[in-house]
């Protein structure tokens, strides 16, 4: 398994790539903790100038960005989770992937998972910023989620769009998150996770940041 990925096993940057890594068999995870600095040595920051985390080695090649890195590894090692040759396949999973970075991992994860987890303050307002999320769900399974297939585009697999889309939906419908912000994921989002955790084979690796958000009751 060639690919290493690293970061923390807390992190939602992280966590995706990590799953595809071990599910398709492509790689492993590898702490990089930045509480300690890690990510700020000289090695690390000829990986990634911009210290953040994920960052990604195969080989002689080394990335970052997740987005980046769920492609390559999709592209290299599980190319049908990623549509294949089929282009039309390929722009749903991009619009699924672009819509979670911008619009709904911007505007709705970083007002109701982050403050939570103690990176972000809270919102001003907490309750209209969880009407704004429950809103960008109904247009997510408007568009992505109507079948015929359990996943995104209706398709009958999990795609790279899922690993990430997924995994930060099921972040949101941990217990702490309805307990201290009030937002609970509608029964349609709830099912298009429990049907992605029910075929990745790696679920377990989210045992760490299950922990930690706990300990945010």
């Amino acid at each position: 398994m060639p690919v290493i990925i690293r970061g923390m096993n807390i992190s939602l940057s992280v966590i995706p790539s990590v799953l595809l890594a071990k599910d398709t068999g492509a790689g492993d995870f590898e702490e990089l903790n930045i509480m300690t600095g890690a990510h700020m040595t000289p090695e690390m920051l000829k990986i990634n100038p911009w210290h953040q985390i994920p960052n990604m080695s195969d080989g002689d090649l080394s990335i970052a960005e997740s987005g980046a890195i769920v492609r390559y590894i999709a592209n290299k090692y599980a190319p049908e989770k990623y549509g294949g040759t089929d282009p039309a396949k390929k722009a749903v999973i991009d619009w699924a992937l672009e819509w979670m970075s911008t619009n709904f991992g911007k505007n709705c994860v970083t007002t109701i998972w982050y403050p939570i987890a103690g990176f972000l303050p809270a919102p001003e307002d907490q309750a209209a910023e969880n009407k704004k999320a429950l809103e960008q769900l109904e247009n997510f399974a408007s568009i992505f989620l109507v079948g015929p297939g359990k996943f995104i585009g209706g398709y009958e697999t999990p795609s790279i769009a899922d690993y990430i889309v997924a995994v930060k939906l099921y972040a949101l419908s941990v217990p702490v998150i309805k307990a201290k912000a009030g937002f609970e994921l509608p029964e349609r989002i709830k099912a298009y996770v429990a049907d992605f955790m029910a075929v990745c084979p790696s679920k377990a690796f989210l045992e760490a940041h299950d922990g930690f958000m706990a300990s945010k009751a």
